[in-house]
């Protein structure tokens, strides 16, 4: 198995298309690496766990590796004060253990491909079941009970126990003099009423933002702010003046199989099980992260405005679209979005849409109903090719974000995504919009007939070309040109194909741009009928 690492630095869109730093990730020469034909516990990593800085690796017999751009390999981390029972690979005895970024690593003088942290445990998370069955716990441990999950967040550990628990604990390094502080329950995620079953299924989340997964397929967010606010509200009551807040509720994730959700520092997407991924939030800088497009381009279509002179680009009223995969998709509204943009009929209401900054601006109404159309319509992508409970085209397995970027392993049926795509192509031949009705011929073929000035012209033009090939043969210049023409003939032949996707008609050739109805009853301007 083979990892890599990339440094993350900000840059402009430009440069972010150049091909990113990649580093292989590395093992001291003393630990083999584990391959097809070798296994070696020590090098075999079950998970990998990124942060801006460093990469932590957990291996199969527990031992615990960490990549920054310091080390040309890994280095083994080993706790201070904390026995890790190697036989056992993600349980640490001493309970939830955790070092600050930036504490400072001291060298193993009896290992030195090993570095030796000064560590700190959560109290309360050490709770063990000795063989007998019996739990050997104190209080605190009782109270909190086993942790069955938890999550490395900004300035806190936010983590789950078996009692359906939601606990926070500031990463603050403690100090030698003071005892540490206990967990803080983050009591606002139970139900009101104490009749209301709560099960705690799946805790996920990063960097200021996670959510909480339940049994019965609730989905409750929280944050930076909340989680503050508990703690302060647990260390320092008299500084709390309004109530703690809730968490955040978003409808459309609620009893929507929603599997997983992946965070980025002002986005996240939320994954179905489906094979589907909807996407909230804002856009920085218009960098694409939502995956719907950028604000100057189609994103507009999906949803995306933007407001003032900044370039960042939020959905309107926060209501997620779903990420398309389909190339053929997203030139159908690169498509449209040209339609919108020219002069003509559908002028007005482009600018409604489309203008990015100063008057008039777009519209959040205008903006809001074009991307429920798209999102409707892109629905209907596959009618008739993906039936009832099928797989579609494109089945998302999982879906990573971090920072300004969204990433996503997508299984993809290309034989499907092709049927698909040909529905929506014009058959040859067809009429294009606007025909007129009297070229229609239905008792037998027809031709158009040239004028007669239009004849002359092709005649004296055939004759002098005969000339000119016979002063060729005569002048010896047939024989050298040959491989000129058939060149250019293969080139003729090669272009001619190239050409004949751009050549390809479809549905949408036939529709103007979308005149819809806003939400509160006002219609869009312009002279076509309302597509309902």
């Amino acid at each position: 198995m083979s990892a890599f690492m990339t440094r993350s630095v900000r840059m402009s869109r430009d440069e972010s298309r150049a091909a990113p730093q990649a580093r292989r990730l590395t093992f001291p020469s003393a630990y083999p690496l584990t391959t097809k034909d070798l296994y070696e516990p020590s090098t075999a990593v079950a998970q990998f766990s990124t942060g801006r800085k460093h990469v932590l690796g957990l291996a199969d017999d527990s031992k615990v590796w960490q990549w920054n751009f310091e080390f040309k390999e890994a280095r083994l981390i080993k706790p201070l004060h904390v026995d890790v029972d190697e036989k056992r690979v993600i349980r640490v005895v001493a309970g939830i253990v955790y070092w600050p970024d930036d504490v400072p690593l001291q060298i193993d003088n009896t290992d030195a491909d090993a570095v030796l942290i000064d560590t700190a445990t959560i109290p309360g998370t050490g709770i063990s079941k000795p063989h007998t069955g019996r739990e050997d716990s104190t209080a605190l441990e009782s109270r909190i009970g086993h942790v069955t999950n938890h999550i490395v967040l900004e300035s806190y550990i936010v983590f789950t126990t078996k009692l359906n628990k939601v606990f926070l604990y500031r990463t603050d390094f403690p100090l030698p003099d003071l005892p540490p502080r206990e967990p803080v329950e983050l009591t606002a995620f139970y139900p009101a009423s104490a009749d209301v079953h709560f099960e705690v299924q799946d805790l996920q989340g990063s960097f200021r933002s996670f959510a909480v997964f339940t049994t019965s397929g609730s989905v409750l967010m929280g944050d930076r702010t909340m989680l503050d606010a508990f703690h302060s509200a647990a260390h320092d009551p008299e500084s709390i003046e309004a109530p703690l807040p809730h968490p955040r509720i978003v409808p459309a994730l609620q009893n929507n199989f929603i599997t997983s959700i992946a965070f980025g520092d002002h986005h996240f997407h939320a994954l179905r099980s489906d094979g589907t991924i909807f996407a909230y939030g804002t856009d920085l800088q218009g960098c694409g992260a939502l995956g719907l497009g950028f604000p100057e381009g189609t994103g507009p279509l999906r949803g995306l405005i933007t407001t003032g002179f900044s370039s960042n680009a939020t959905l309107v009223n926060n209501v997620g679209r779903q990420v398309w995969f389909d190339p053929t998709m997203h030139r159908w509204l690169a498509e449209m979005k040209n339609k919108g943009s020219m002069d003509g009929e559908a002028k007005a209401r482009g600018n409604m849409v489309l203008s990015k900054s100063g008057p008039p601006g777009q519209d959040p109404a205008a903006v809001m109903a074009m991307g429920n159309y798209f999102e409707r319509e892109g629905r209907k992508w596959e009618d008739g090719v993906t039936k009832g409970n099928e797989m579609g085209s494109y089945f998302v397995l999982k879906v990573a974000a971090a920072g300004w970027h969204s990433a996503a392993l997508v299984l993809v049926d290309e034989e499907k995504a092709e049927r698909a795509r040909k529905k929506h192509v014009l058959p040859v031949g067809a009429k294009e919009e606007g025909a007129s009705a009297e070229n229609d011929w239905h008792g037998g073929t027809w031709e158009d007939i040239d004028a007669p000035w239009e004849q002359l012209s092709k005649a004296v033009l055939g004759f002098a070309s005969w000339l000119w090939g016979l002063g060729r043969i005569f002048l010896g210049l047939t024989a050298r040109d040959e491989r000129v023409v058939a060149e250019r003939e293969r080139e003729a032949e090669q272009k001619e194909i190239e050409d004949g996707e751009d050549e390809v008609r479809y549905t949408w050739s036939e529709q103007p741009f979308p005149r819809l109805r806003m939400a509160d009853g006002t219609v869009m301007p312009g002279e076509i009928e309302i597509s309902e």
